[in-house]
Formats: C-alpha cells, sequence, structure tokens
C-alpha cells in the first residue's frame, strides 16, 4: 500500500492538497479528503491550510506532463 493511501485508510492526521486546476481534475476527481488549492492560486488560498504548523501536508499535482 502506498504511503498516501495509507494516511488516507488510517484516517490519518495529515491534510491531502489537490494542486492540479479545479475544473476539470479536481472535479472530475481526487483523493478522498484532498482540498484543492490549484498551484496558480496558492498564494491566495494558504488560509485553507491548517493553522497547526506540525499537520503534516501532503500535495499531488498532475507533474510537468
Amino acid at each position: 500500500m502506498s504511503f498516501v493511501q495509507k494516511k488516507v485508510a488510517d484516517n490519518a492526521n495529515v491534510v491531502i492538497v489537490d494542486s492540479r486546476p479545479t475544473r476539470p481534475k479536481y472535479v472530475k476527481g481526487h483523493i478522498p479528503g484532498a482540498i484543492s488549492i490549484p498551484d496558480s492560486k496558492f498564494d491566495k488560498m494558504t488560509g485553507d491550510l491548517p493553522t497547526d504548523k506540525s499537520t503534516p501536508l501532503i500535495f499531488y499535482c498532475g507533474g510537468y506532463t
């Protein structure tokens, strides 16, 4: 089982951030529980991140291709 799959299955105290464009990619499908903060809007959406700085963040995107 992958690291992220294990965290999701264990309901671990992590925040998973989908940094792909909200439409259509996040809307079409995303990791359960992931929040959408597209890389192009990150500076404007940092308030969506947890205030507890010890909370692990896991980011994922579509890569360069």
